[in-house]
């Protein structure tokens, strides 16, 4: 969740006036700001590149001078990039942003009809530099630690790239990457992380950041949907499937630099869980092999963060609400519906927040476990 004043918080959940604002940027220098009449902003967790958008300029016969008139003008696909801001605007006059994302210009569109042009953009957050920068050669991802090692991936792919590493106290074994055609330096870094149990993406403010995919305690709440008096949510659906759920992580390394192979497994064990290992869903396990890992301990550390992704996924909760710019996916909310019997604390995988003030928020959540009777839910706690 994105920091922002208690203000913000509570206008959020009223009616309040919506600001939306765009800025076209090349590198670090602001070049202008541009009116939109509509766009939106999506945010998926399980998408190597995190964020993309939707932008339209305001229609009219005087936006003609923002239509590219050649490849280096302001509104063309070839490096520019947008920052998208949503906010409020309070009694008062001031306003209060909350930053949606850097994205990179990849598509432009003009119409030209009689009521006027409309220009049409769409761009996707800045891991689409380090994808195209694919590699010519192989590329040897030294030993030493996963901070260390992604580093000198991302660098040298994006040199200008800005990140914010955790000491994660793992150690990666050397690899060698690129040496299909194909390559994709920035999915080949988000699959290392993952591997690992750690998430690779691009923030709100273009920076790189890693950190270990949330626990299934929920223990920190960053809102409350709660149906009744106040409530934000206008649709709520629930789906229960066992398509993609797991609940085993069997996990292998191996390779040149192993001397053993290693070999651990990661289950649910939890007795009240509806995926218990030794309930009747059974033992549904994924396979993972790897040689970027050296030790058991490691691995067992990487196996219980990965099940924790999987953990949950049988049942999907799916509403739409009041937009609050300020969540984003991986945040743990609590959703409380009596018609749909939902009283869950969920992790949000997905977030469609439109730019325009007449739109609604789409979330898709998975279940992180059912919320006790009587129990009391706080957010940040």
């Amino acid at each position: 969740m994105y920091p922002s004043s208690a203000a913000f918080k509570t206008a959020v959940r009223t009616d309040h006036i919506v600001v939306a604002k765009a800025e076209v940027w090349a590198s670090d220098q602001k070049l202008q700001e541009i009116n939109i009449s509509e766009g939106s902003v999506s945010v998926n967790s399980s998408s190597a590149v995190r964020r993309t958008c939707e932008v339209t300029v305001v229609t009219g016969r005087e936006t003609t001078n923002l239509v590219p008139d050649n490849d280096f003008d302001l509104l063309t696909p070839f490096g520019n990039e947008l920052r998208l801001y949503r906010g409020v605007q309070y009694e008062d006059g001031t306003e209060e942003y909350v930053p949606l994302g850097v994205f990179v210009i990849t598509q432009v569109a003009i119409m030209d009809t009689n009521e006027g042009v409309t220009i049409k953009l769409a761009g996707e957050d800045r891991s689409i530099r380090i994808a195209r920068a694919k590699w010519t050669e192989p590329y040897q991802l030294p030993n030493g630690s996963l901070e260390s090692a992604l580093t000198d991936l991302l660098k040298d792919r994006y040199p200008d790239a800005e990140l914010v590493f955790p000491t994660t106290n793992v150690s990666v074994n050397q690899v060698v990457l690129g040496s299909e055609n194909s390559n994709d330096p920035w999915k080949d870094a988000v699959e290392i992380a993952e591997l690992v149990g750690f998430d690779l993406f691009f923030d709100q403010n273009g920076i790189v950041q890693m950190q270990q995919f949330p626990t299934l305690d929920g223990s920190v709440v960053a809102a409350l949907f709660v149906e009744g008096n106040g409530t934000t949510i206008t649709r709520l659906d629930r789906t229960i499937s066992t398509k993609e759920t797991f609940n085993g992580v069997i996990y292998t390394i191996e390779g040149s630099d192993v001397v053993l192979p290693i070999r651990v497994e990661a289950w649910d064990e939890d007795t009240s869980s509806p995926t218990y290992r030794f309930g009747v869903f059974g033992e549904v396990p994924t396979f993972i092999e790897t040689n970027l890992l050296a030790t058991e301990a490691e691995a067992v550390k990487a196996a219980y963060s990965l099940l924790n992704t999987y953990i949950g996924k049988q049942e999907q909760i799916t509403f739409n609400s009041l937009v609050d710019p300020s969540l984003d996916v991986q945040d743990v909310i609590y959703v409380k519906s009596d018609g749909a019997k939902v009283d869950r604390l969920v992790i949000i995988d997905s977030l469609d927040i439109p730019l325009n003030p007449q739109g609604e928020m789409s979330a898709n959540a998975r279940t992180v476990r059912i919320v006790a009777s009587g129990e009391q839910v706080l957010i940040g706690g």
